[in-house]
């Protein structure tokens, strides 16, 4: 790991811990924020039954979960307190399983001491915490091919080394398997002045990610298509933080792919580069070979 990974490594580690141990543990912008109407439904009835501390210590910007997922194994990546994780553990039910991923020891601290009452309250335990960095998960024992859906929600963006997330998102996922992840998006590539700033990193706008910068990560790695399952301004609501970034604006965006057989990052058929489509993907039964009886879509 390079100076620069580990620097901005420790940095976004520093910052949610202080956030995480702080009696209020809120975020300094609205960027990062779940607010309730990005959340379906069927998912937030599932929140409610959460304990406050997870909620109030998680952060995130959307709702990444996709439909008909029971049964799949489901890959968390920077799980923070756990929110969606046990979310995803009720939907999959008792035969899948949830891995939460997150590099930061405060926040898994809060997740795990959950994780008896939440398995009672299910009726079932499926889950699991592992610590370690979203740029390499087989540090954490994540294997090849070995998980149906990899979610995320506005963790990407502080990752400093994106182009191995999204390989080692292709490694893990089975052929034919969903990578549904929600993010800041900014309108331009965000100046070094932006992208290195501290304060600006840990509320998820120094790191984001332009459209044009994805789609070129994501023809290197051999993805082809995907959806744009969901797209809103994303309101920094912060005067201080507003005249840092200037007039960029940025969006929360919820993201959807599937790792088509065979197109590694090498394997990438050259002049193919990865383009949005129109509309979201249906809402069907595309299962992962392999994956038995999941359902995930």
């Amino acid at each position: 790991m390079d100076d620069r990974i580990q620097q901005i490594h420790e940095s976004v580690k520093d910052y949610y811990s202080r956030l995480t141990t702080q009696k209020d543990g809120e975020l300094a912008s609205a960027a990062c924020s779940c607010a309730s109407g990005s959340i379906p439904d069927p998912v937030r009835k599932i929140v409610s039954e959460l304990p406050e501390e997870i909620l109030t210590r998680y952060y995130g910007c959307g709702s990444p979960i996709p439909d008909k997922i029971e049964g799949c194994t489901v890959l968390d990546l920077g799980c923070g307190t756990g929110r969606d994780v046990y979310v995803v553990s009720k939907l999959v039910g008792e035969n899948g399983r949830v891995i939460g991923v997150d590099m930061n020891d405060d926040q898994l601290a809060v997740a795990e001491k959950y994780k008896d009452e939440m398995a009672r309250k299910w009726g079932f335990s499926n889950v699991e915490f592992r610590k370690g960095f979203i740029e390499d998960l087989a540090s954490a024992g994540i294997g090849d091919a070995s998980v149906d859906v990899v979610i995320s929600n506005c963790v990407i963006n502080l990752s400093p080394d994106k182009e191995s997330v999204f390989s080692e998102i292709r490694r893990v996922l089975k052929d034919g398997g969903i990578l549904y992840f929600s993010d800041i998006f900014a309108d331009r590539k965000v100046p070094e002045e932006i992208s290195t700033h501290p304060l600006l990193l840990g509320e998820c706008l120094g790191g984001s990610m332009s459209h044009d910068e994805f789609r070129e990560i994501m023809k290197r790695q051999g993805w082809r298509l995907y959806a744009v399952v969901s797209s809103h301004d994303s309101p920094i609501n912060n005067e201080e933080i507003e005249k840092l970034v200037g007039d960029i604006r940025y969006t929360s965006e919820t993201i959807r792919a599937v790792k088509s057989p065979g197109r590694g990052a090498h394997g990438a058929p050259s002049g193919q580069p990865a383009r949005p489509i129109a509309v979201p993907y249906p809402q069907q039964s595309c299962c992962s070979s392999g994956s038995g009886s999941c359902n995930c879509c």
